[in-house]
């Protein structure tokens, strides 16, 4: 299967890579003086999104037909529904409840997908230091199509990717309050601070190492004037003030031991950091793989494809693609502008920072340090997957390669000198230069390659759905098979692997397992999911209808999925009525009420 992939997405890219060389054609790299200086003006207006728009398209336009996008903690959610507790993500999901319901959950969920996408690029784009189309193109390819990307969206990981889609803002914010230091800058850098934090308290941690570091090595090397530093010194402590205070609303209860932070934190054991730790490549081992941005802990779930499948000589790609970045830091570090030096002095340090803390346990030599910030730091110790790191690294990347692409192609104009003989050195680098990130990250182009695909559910579940809306006294439902995670046959997608979707379809309220089943997690010890354990523990001996009643359910349903059989003593239980069987879902509906 591997091999055919290569096969497959290696044509497929043919087409990609001619379509970018034209790129020359179209738009004209600026190579000059003022290309290559810390300039912040805009580049025609239009040009980002039509650029990022392209990006997207190229990964996500399979997905625009008919149907739900699943990933593994991402079940393909027909109903949004307003949060009921304060959480970090509370805001945007009122958000995405209010759109869908005006263009429905269907388009809500896409939307979500293809917006996160489009942001991460075009943000990637504009937080590149230069005008220049072609260095900003490449920064955003870069940031775009990476194994990181391709994992998340396997998993269905959307908070966190719209996290990491925000995340080049806070570049931006923090590079502007530098040259600006002012009222107006610190309150923007802390709303793009508190944005990131809104989609995934684990990206917050990210960026607030990024913008600590990019300030602490602004400040040192600045040789501006002493009344300057104040201000921008000033401006970082208003902005952390600004970013607290628009982030209260969850990070005082965090505070206080409450909400769903504190009790995914409270919840976390130890064995969280053997689960969920980065993972080596086979040959290669740990850290090249991080370098790599591959690492994630599900790589190793043969869930879905590796990457590596799509990129079969990903080494070497990965080897040009940090060596246009050292370029890019040679250039910047050479340059005579004391910006360049500290943003890229910056960018480096949280770089090695994120490397240090992705390796956690899985490297003796940074064992001991993450062990003890798991066990001292609660909102680390809430992150558990180490690969998220990765996300940071991938940010510096885009920063350093767009830095390279201008070293590399000034130096070819004056080696060129304007001679017509050999000024195709520099289209052809030009196209090299977008198109290698592309080829690195192409296991995302076209849907993931097929891997991903738009799903119906059945219609059996509409059928079981509209059935208990009926009933006044619909109750609660318990969902089984017992799972918080199993596949489901009608998901097209080649990981059909997903958490359990009943409680974003279903209309009534659905009781279903969360318990992940994974090696070091403890069981949940929720009165509810302890009940129903035992409950099937018991199996036809249970007394089923007088626990049901004590949880008010009054339906099971059960889903001809994985285990299912072994749920056949159902049909057979006193107090338990099957009122249904829709083919790929099976209704009972317990008597005592």
């Amino acid at each position: 299967m591997g091999h055919m992939a290569v096969l497959g997405g290696s044509s497929r890219l043919l087409p990609v890579v001619r379509i970018l060389y034209g790129v020359k054609s179209v738009v004209r790299d600026s190579t000059s003086a003022r290309a290559s200086a810390f300039d912040f003006g805009r580049a025609l207006l239009a040009l980002p999104a039509v650029w990022a728009g392209a990006l997207v398209l190229l990964v996500a336009g399979p997905w625009l037909g008919s149907g739900y996008i699943f990933g593994t903690d991402w079940p393909g959610q027909r109903r949004f529904d307003f949060p009921i507790e304060l959480s970090s993500s509370a805001p945007a999901q009122a958000v995405l409840a209010a759109a869908s319901r005006v263009i429905s959950s269907e388009w809500t969920g896409k939307l979500l997908v293809l917006g996160l996408l489009f942001v991460a690029a075009l943000m990637a784009f504009r937080a590149a230091p230069t005008d220049a189309f072609v260095p900003r193109a490449v920064a955003s390819a870069v940031y775009l199509f990476n194994p990181f990307v391709f994992g998340r969206l396997h998993y269905g990981q959307m908070f966190l990717l719209a996290g990491y889609a925000l995340l080049p803002w806070v570049a931006i914010r923090v590079r502007h309050l530098f040259i600006k230091p002012n009222m107006t800058a610190s309150l923007i850098l802390a709303v793009s601070l508190a944005s990131v934090g809104l989609a995934s308290v684990h990206m917050v941690l990210m960026a607030a190492l990024l913008a600590a570091m990019l300030a602490v090595t602004h400040l040192l090397a600045s040789r501006q004037r002493t009344d300057h530093l104040k201000r921008a010194g000033l401006s970082l402590l208003t902005a952390a003030g600004a970013t607290v205070v628009l982030s209260a609303y969850w990070l005082l209860p965090f505070a206080l031991g409450r909400g769903s932070i504190a009790n995914v934190i409270a919840g976390t054991t130890t064995g969280a950091l053997d689960a969920y730790a980065a993972v080596p490549d086979q040959q290669l081992a740990l850290v090249p793989n991080l370098l790599g941005l591959y690492g994630f802990w599900a790589e190793n779930s043969d869930r879905f494809t590796s990457m590596k499948a799509f990129v079969p000589f990903w080494p070497v790609a990965l080897t040009l693609i940090l060596a246009v970045g050292a370029a890019g830091v040679i250039f910047g570090f050479r340059s005579r502008r004391e910006q360049h030096a500290s943003w890229i002095a910056g960018l480096l340090i949280a770089a090695a920072i994120a490397l240090v803390l992705e390796m956690g346990i899985s490297h003796p030599w940074t064992a001991g340090l993450v062990t003890w910030l798991d066990s001292h730091i609660p909102l680390y110790r809430g992150m558990r997957d180490a690969g998220k790191w990765a996300a940071l690294l991938a940010l510096v990347y885009s920063q350093l390669v767009a830095l390279g692409a201008i070293a590399i192609l000034e130096w070819l104009k004056k080696r060129t000198n304007g001679r017509p003989s050999i000024e195709w050195v520099a289209s052809a680098a030009t196209g090299l230069l977008i198109a290698l990130p592309l080829y690195y990250g192409n296991g995302l182009l076209f849907g993931m390659h097929g891997e991903i695909k738009p799903s119906q559910y059945p219609a059996g579940w509409y059928s079981a759905d509209r059935m208990m809306s009926a009933d006044s006294q619909h109750g609660r439902a318990l969902f089984l098979p017992w799972h918080e995670y199993m596949t489901y046959q009608f998901i097209q997608n080649q990981n059909k692997l997903v958490a359990s979707p009943a409680p974003t379809f279903f209309s009534v309220p659905v009781l279903v397992s969360s318990n992940p089943e994974v090696s070091g997690i403890p069981a949940p010890t929720d009165p509810d999911q302890v009940a129903i354990v035992n409950l099937l523990r018991s199996g036809s001996q249970g007394h089923w209808a007088p626990e049901l009643k004590a949880l008010d359910v009054r339906y099971v349903l059960l889903v001809r999925e994985v285990d299912w059989e072994s749920y056949r003593y159902l049909d057979g239980l006193s107090g338990l009525t099957k009122v249904a069987d829709f083919g790929s879902i099976v209704v009972y509906r317990s008597d005592s009420r």
